[in-house]
């Protein structure tokens, strides 16, 4: 292979590879076959996202309906504080204009309730040239590194569907804690580092303005609340927003303790606010439904956690649980318990999970039939590959849409390349999502049955000031799920990093299928590489696209070749 090509197939190499990123270019469009139907109580929900700034005191802004989740102002006596940034530097600029025409005030202080991207990926708009304090849980940078590294792709698409990112506006209705999320080839981010960080609760005072930041794991587990004692009013994060909470996101999540998530709230109704604050959905200003409200969310959410332990104590398995198990009356009717994004059905579940694990209990899913092998003998059973087929659609025209689409599964299964399947899944993908009234659920159906039309969820790219953003630990624990056992398994290959500008070293050996990561330097290495950390940083996110820094004198081959170094890297690239 000549130098050149060598170049050009290395900088093609690292994007594909891209440790934070996957490609860069746009979601291609795919259009439903006709209009798709929505439900009318979902279209009502949508007066909840009415773009606006609600004034709730003399110096308290909220932003509601710019973006899935809302914006804080609260102007102090010579800047003012912003309390979570939108999910991009495009929603966070039209609320920043919004904000300017109620003060020119500096910033000087911006609070994150959560790592969340649509709370944070906005803030470098936010903070506009000001350079605030960002203040945070201690916890929620690690937070962030996490999504936007390790298991970005997978989340990236799982939420695609969940929000509804590339549906029209007919099959987009609202996104349920907000009118959308906005989230293409046409926004950029710009989260900032916390500067400031506390572990349980944080007093401080900005531009004349006294809160306490109290730390209240729920929906994450970096949650945090702002506390306004003089004026009785509490910015509750997300541990409440007008809808049922999401115990479980489909798009995917590491347990959330939902027993946590009520003594948050405790924590919160017994401070006794008289206007709370939600960072999605409007302000409950109220005073005398606040008790009420927090009082009926908290006991829905321990209502499903202990009726799931105390079924999962009477024997019964993760379904038999989730069909059994619903909201007495008197929640169940709450306007703020209404299933526009959780869902009481998929809350127990993940609670059974978190509990007990994959395992249900039932001894013939231990070690269950391969999926194939499963699928051929439903076949076999109803009398072959053409009767199923046939059930599936006598089961479809009989209105059975959820029992076809699993039917679907099979016939799959027998044969992916089968057309009369995937039409058939695709009307039933579309029927279930025209009548589900809860957004996160017809959005997955909505879109998965796009995808069966073609359409391809592609990762935005990482940006250079993405990048900067990640510590050098988040950039190789990205490396080491990204090696490819089948090209690895007969190696054992070390490379050592020297980063003279943090002065840090870090080893990957890679050891028959297994990536080793370590913060020091090992002996034996066969390449050694001394480079500046942001220059890795931006290797390792595509930015530059791929090695052409090296002739630019960026990095510095200490030992081996660079056709060795794409011989080890090109174990990471699918």
């Amino acid at each position: 292979m000549s130098i050149n090509k060598l170049i050009a197939y290395l900088g093609l190499f690292f994007m594909a590879l891209a440790i934070v990123s996957c490609g860069k270019d746009g979601q291609n469009k795919v259009h439903f076959e006709s209009k798709v139907n929505s439900t009318q109580d979902l279209k009502e929900h949508s007066e909840e996202f009415e773009e606006q700034i609600i004034k709730v005191s003399d110096n308290i802004y909220v932003a509601i309906g710019f973006g899935l989740a809302n914006s804080i102002l609260i102007e102090g006596t010579d800047g003012v504080v912003i309390v979570d940034c939108m999910e991009s530097t495009n929603t966070a600029t039209k609320v920043k204009a919004a904000f300017a025409k109620i003060t020119d005030k500096p910033v000087v202080a911006i609070i994150y309730t959560h790592f969340h991207p649509d709370h944070t990926f906005g803030a470098k708009t936010m903070a506009g040239s000001d350079n605030p304090k960002i203040y945070a849980h201690e916890t929620t940078q690690l937070h962030i590194e996490k999504l936007v590294n390790v298991i970005r792709p997978i989340i990236t698409k799982r939420s695609y569907r969940m929000f509804g990112n590339l549906l029209d506006e007919d099959a987009l209705v609202n996104a349920g804690i907000g009118p959308f999320l906005k989230l293409d080839e046409e926004v950029s981010w710009g989260v900032l580092k916390p500067t400031h960080v506390f572990d349980k609760e944080l007093n401080i005072e900005e531009a004349g303005i006294k809160m306490k930041l109290v730390h209240a794991p729920g929906e994450t587990d970096d949650q945090l609340f702002v506390w306004l004692e003089n004026k009785k009013i509490l910015l509750s994060g997300d541990n409440i927003y007008k809808t049922f909470p999401n115990l479980y996101t489909i798009r995917g999540t590491s347990y959330r303790d939902i027993k946590k998530w009520s003594a948050s709230i405790d924590k919160m109704r017994y401070l006794n606010p008289e206007i709370v604050i939600p960072s999605h959905t409007k302000p409950i200003t109220d005073k005398d439904s606040v008790q009420t409200i927090l009082t009926d969310y908290r006991d829905a959410i321990q209502f499903v956690h202990d009726q799931t332990i105390r079924n999962i104590n009477l024997g019964l398995m993760p379904d038999e649980i989730a069909e059994k198990i619903t909201l007495p009356e008197h929640l169940a009717k709450s306007p703020y318990l209404q299933e526009f994004y959780g869902k009481v059905n998929w809350s127990v579940k993940s609670v059974f999970n978190g509990y007990l694990g994959f395992f249900d209990g039932n001894p013939s899913t231990l070690l269950p039939l391969a999926v194939k092998d499963k699928a051929e003998k439903m076949a076999e059973l109803v009398g072959g590959h053409t009767a199923l087929s046939d059930k599936a659609t006598h089961a479809f025209n009989d209105k059975e849409y959820q029992w076809a689409l699993e039917l679907t599964d099979y016939l799959l299964q027998l044969n992916k390349d089968d057309q009369k399947a995937k039409t058939l899944r695709y009307d039933c993908l579309i029927k279930l999502g025209e009548t589900n009234s809860n957004p996160n659920a017809r959005h997955y159906y909505l879109t998965s049955a796009l995808e069966l039309k073609g359409l391809e969820i592609k990762n935005q790219p990482a940006t250079a000031e993405v990048a900067k953003q990640l510590t050098l630990k988040s950039i190789f624990d990205g490396m080491s799920v990204n090696l490819i056992p089948e090209k690895s398994l007969d190696q054992n290959k070390k490379v050592n990093f020297y980063f003279p500008d943090v002065e840090e070293y870090w080893s990957v050996q890679v050891r028959q299928g297994v990536a080793e990561i370590q913060a020091f330097k090992i002996e034996g290495a066969d390449i050694e590489i001394e480079m500046e950390s942001e220059n890795w940083k931006r290797l390792a996110a595509g930015v530059d696209g791929g090695l052409g820094s090296y002739f630019s004198g960026k990095i510095d081959f200490k030992k081996g070749t660079l056709l060795a170094f794409k011989s080890f890297f090109d174990m990471f690239k699918n």
